[in-house]
């Protein structure tokens, strides 16, 4: 049975979100059914929900100094061991409440200044408008798309350094420490 780290649980619930995102966008979900390697199908009930995340995370507001503490808090969480499972398909709100049962993270979101939901929505929120911003001109799936928030797209475009940061954390597997295993 795989282990899920807590890297692999964030990734998840951000990638059920952001991956979404292109066939939310072109109106074709119903292609995860005859695709190879891709999740189950979603029902007309979790898209509604998944499109309000979206809507939802793309307008939130995020905090100047988010990328360092987001990327400091993925390694604290790494570093501590936290490995809860992931699950497919959770709402923003099933997410947040996850969070906040698993044991030991609150502490952790806490000393770097984030709640439960400050960090879902700013995780998932980095996530979509990084994503979004780019998409080139014209190139857009579907005229239904949320746009993000231009100043969280400021704050991205003016941090290259810390964002590519915070995305290293997030593609790890593994602490280093681990990897002989």
């Amino acid at each position: 049975m795989r282990r899920w780290n807590s890297m692999s649980f964030l990734r998840k619930g951000f990638l059920v979100l952001a991956g979404a995102l292109p066939l939310l966008a072109a109106g074709v979900t119903q292609a995860q059914t005859t695709a190879t390697n891709r999740p189950p199908a979603l029902t007309p009930e979790q898209v509604a929900i998944m499109r309000h995340d979206m809507d939802t995370a793309l307008h939130y507001k995020l905090a100047p100094d988010v990328l360092p503490r987001l990327t400091a808090t993925l390694q604290a969480i790494q570093t501590a061991g936290i490995q809860p499972p992931a699950r497919y398909g959770m709402s923003l709100d099933q997410q947040i409440q996850f969070v906040e049962q698993v044991k030991g993270l609150s502490a952790i979101l806490k000393d770097h200044g984030f709640t439960p939901r400050d960090f879902v929505m700013s995780l998932t929120c980095v996530g979509l408008t990084g994503s979004l911003m780019n998409i080139p001109a014209g190139q857009e799936a579907g005229g239904d798309l949320t746009k993000p928030e231009p100043q969280n797209v400021a704050l991205l475009r003016a941090n290259p350094q810390a964002l590519q940061a915070l995305a290293s954390v997030i593609r790890a597997e593994k602490p280093a420490t681990a990897s002989a295993q």
